[in-house]
C-alpha cells in the first residue's frame, strides 16, 4: 500500500526498476539487432568470399590462358619451315608448357588441368598416369559424367562458366564438393580448368563468422556491464536522494500539522459564517423573487388598465346617456334594463379579463405538452391592447404550430415579457412606424420562436448584460432589472432550451430555442 513510510522505499526502487526494465529492453533489442546484423554480415561475407574465390578462378585460369598466348605467339616465330620439323617443334613448345601449368598452385589445394574439345586429358598433376587417354567416362561421386559435362558447357560458353562436382582432394579418399571454372584456348582446343573445394571456402566462412560472432558478443557484454554499472550508480544517487526527501518531508509534516491546527481553528468559525453566508443569500433569493412578483403584479396591473379603459369607457358612456334621459324625463323601464344589460356585459368582459390574467400569472405545477402557437398568442392576446394603444403594428409569421412538452404559462410569460420590452423600447425611443415581429420556424429537431422589433437595437456594451439580474435601461422607477433574467432561468433551467439576443439591420432580436 502506498503511504508516507514507503515513499524512500519508492523513491529508491522506482528508477531502479525502470532503468532495470529499460537496460533488459535496450539488451533484447541490442542482442536481437546484432543478431540480425551477424545474419545479413554472415551473409554478406560469404557472398563475397564465395566471389572473391570465383575471382581466383578466373584469374588463375586467365592468367594460364595469358601465358599459353604469350608463349605460343613467341615461339611460333623460331619455328622450322618443313612440316614433319614444324609439328614436332610445335609439340614439344605444348610439352613444355602443359610442364609449367602442371606445377602451378593456389590457395590450399588448388591447381590447373587441361582436357582437349575431343574429351582426352591433356594434363593434370595428379593424374599422370591417365594423361593421354580418353577421359569421357571419368564420374564423380554422384555418377555424374564430369570430364563430358565439363567440355560440353565449355563449348557452350567458350568465354567461361562455372560448374559444381564432388571430386577426392589430393592424398585423400573421401569426396568434396568442389567448384570449377573452365575456359576454352581456341588455338589449342583445350579446354582448361580449375577448382576450389567448396569445404575449404566453408571452413574459412565460419572461421570469419565465428570472429565476428566473438566481436558482437563483446559488445553485448559490454552493453550489459555498462546497463548493471548505471542501476548501481542510480541506485546509489535514489538512496541519497531518499534520505534528503525524507528529512524534507519531515521538515513539511510538521508545517503540515501547524496549519491544520490553524485550519481547524478557522473551520470552528467557518461554519458559522457559511451559515450566515447563505441565509444571506437566501434573504436576496426572497428578495429578488418577491421583486419579481411584484414586477409581475405590476405588468399585470398596466395590462389590466389597458384591457379595462374600453369597457369602462363604454359604461361610463352607458350612464351619462341614462342620466340625460332622466333629467328630461325621457327614461322609461325599458331604456334602464337596456342599459343594466349592457352595463352588465361590459362589467363580465371585465371579470373575465380579471380570471385570465389570474390564471396567465399562476405558475405551473408540472410539464406538459403544448402548443407553441397557442401559448404565444395567448400571451399577444393580454398585450393586444396595450401595443395597439401607442399605435406599434404587431406582425406574425407562424408557419409551424409545433407541440412541445414544459411549462405552458411560464413559456406564455416569456413571450409576454419580450413583447412588452419591445413595446417600452419602442414607446421610449418614439420609433416612426413602430413594428414588432413575432415568427416560429422549425430547422432540423429545434423549434426557434423569434420577437424582434425595429427600435435600432440595443448598445454593443449592454449585449452582455441584458440577462445579468438588476440590471435595467429604464431606470428604477420603470424597471427592476429582473424580466430577462427571469426569462432566461425559464428558458433554459426550466425548459432546457436557450435564449439569446442580437442585433440586426432593424434592432433587437430574441431567439428562443426548444427541442422538439
Amino acid at each position: 500500500m502506498f503511504s508516507e513510510k514507503n515513499i524512500p522505499k519508492l523513491i529508491i526502487l522506482s528508477p531502479i526498476i525502470t532503468v532495470v526494465l529499460i537496460a533488459i529492453f535496450i539488451i533484447y533489442f541490442f542482442v536481437q539487432n546484432q543478431n540480425n546484423y551477424f545474419e545479413e554480415e554472415s551473409r554478406r561475407a560469404e557472398h563475397e568470399y564465395l566471389l572473391n574465390q570465383k575471382n581466383i578462378l578466373k584469374k588463375e585460369v586467365n592468367s594460364v590462358i595469358s601465358y599459353l598466348s604469350y608463349h605460343q605467339k613467341k615461339e611460333i616465330k623460331n619455328l622450322s619451315n618443313d612440316p614433319i620439323k614444324r609439328q614436332k617443334e610445335l609439340e614439344q613448345i605444348k610439352m613444355d608448357l602443359i610442364k609449367y601449368i602442371e606445377t602451378i598452385r593456389y590457395e590450399h589445394n588448388g591447381y590447373i588441368w587441361i582436357h582437349d574439345t575431343s574429351y582426352y586429358l591433356v594434363a593434370h598433376p595428379f593424374r599422370q598416369d591417365s594423361i593421354g587417354q580418353y577421359d569421357i567416362n571419368l564420374r564423380d561421386a554422384t555418377g555424374t559424367l564430369i570430364t563430358k559435362k565439363f567440355i560440353d558447357e565449355t563449348l557452350k560458353q567458350p568465354h567461361g562458366n562455372f560448374i559444381e562436382y564432388n571430386w577426392a582432394k589430393p592424398q585423400e579418399k573421401f569426396f568434396s564438393k568442389k567448384l570449377g571454372y573452365f575456359k576454352l584456348y581456341k588455338d589449342f582446343s583445350w579446354v582448361i580448368g580449375a577448382g576450389l573445394y567448396i569445404d575449404d571456402i566453408q571452413e574459412t566462412i565460419a572461421h570469419d563468422k565465428a570472429l565476428l560472432e566473438d566481436r558482437i558478443n563483446k559488445y553485448i557484454r559490454l552493453v550489459v556491464l555498462i546497463c548493471f554499472a548505471v542501476i548501481l550508480i542510480i541506485g546509489f544517487l535514489s538512496f541519497i536522494v531518499s534520505n534528503k526527501i525524507t528529512k524534507v518531508f519531515a521538515l513539511y509534516k510538521e508545517k503540515v500539522k501547524k496549519k491544520e491546527n490553524l485550519l481547524e481553528r478557522l473551520n470552528l468559525s467557518l461554519e458559522t459564517k457559511v451559515q450566515e453566508a447563505i441565509s444571506d443569500v437566501k434573504k436576496k433569493d426572497r428578495a429578488m423573487l418577491h421583486q419579481s412578483r411584484l414586477a409581475r403584479m405590476g405588468v399585470m396591473l398596466s395590462m389590466i388598465a389597458h384591457q379595462w379603459r374600453q369597457p369602462l369607457s363604454k359604461i361610463a358612456s352607458i350612464l351619462m346617456e341614462l342620466e340625460t334621459a332622466t333629467k328630461f324625463k325621457e327614461s322609461s323601464d325599458e331604456k334602464v334594463f337596456s342599459s343594466i344589460k349592457q352595463s352588465n356585459k361590459q362589467l363580465f368582459y371585465m371579470s373575465n379579463t380579471i380570471d385570465d390574467f389570474r390564471n396567465f400569472f399562476k405558475p405551473d405545477k408540472e410539464k406538459i405538452d403544448f402548443y407553441i402557437e397557442v401559448a404565444c398568442l395567448e400571451a399577444i392576446s393580454l398585450t393586444q391592447a396595450s401595443i395597439t394603444n401607442i399605435g406599434i403594428k404587431l406582425i406574425k409569421d407562424i408557419n409551424y404550430n409545433i407541440k412541445i412538452n414544459g411549462y405552458e404559462r411560464e413559456f406564455a410569460q416569456v413571450i409576454l415579457n419580450l413583447l412588452s420590452n419591445a413595446k417600452d423600447v419602442l414607446n421610449e425611443r418614439n420609433i416612426k412606424e413602430p413594428k414588432i415581429f413575432i415568427s416560429i420556424k422549425k430547422i432540423k429537431d429545434e423549434v426557434l420562436i423569434c420577437v424582434e422589433d425595429n427600435a435600432r437595437g440595443v448598445k454593443e456594451e449592454h449585449l452582455e448584460l441584458v440577462f445579468e439580474p438588476y440590471f435595467t435601461t429604464k431606470g428604477s422607477l420603470k424597471g427592476t432589472g429582473l424580466g430577462l433574467y427571469m426569462s432566461k432561468m425559464i428558458i433554459e433551467k426550466n425548459m432546457d432550451g436557450s435564449l439569446s439576443l442580437e442585433n440586426t439591420s432593424r434592432g433587437a432580436l430574441f431567439t428562443i430555442s426548444l427541442k422538439v
